[in-house]
């Protein structure tokens, strides 16, 4: 059983890695229908066409996303999806 310390760290690791991936995504709004994510690391369109609001929201709920799936909570990132990101109080069960 880890003790808090341990997953105090690993969950700034985790976030720490999806902050710096989610500050290689990018609004742009060059296409007619609308604005998309463009990730400038992988150099592939993520999101879109559609609001600034749309995609900047994108790009923040994605990093969350990342986060739980680094730490391997599938289940609790599925279920935050589903629960419009909030979350159980307890993310145990």
């Amino acid at each position: 059983m880890k003790s808090n310390a341990q997953l105090l760290d690993e969950v700034t690791a985790a976030m720490a890695d999806a902050w710096l991936a989610a500050c290689e995504r990018r609004v742009i709004g060059a296409i007619a229908e609308g604005h998309v994510v463009i990730d400038l690391r992988k150099k592939v369109c993520l999101f879109g066409p559609a609001s600034g609001d749309e995609c900047r929201d994108f790009i923040h709920r994605a990093a969350a996303l990342d986060v739980l799936r680094m730490l391997g909570t599938e289940r609790v990132a599925g279920a935050a999806m589903v629960a419009g990101g909030h979350l159980p109080v307890t993310l145990n069960g």
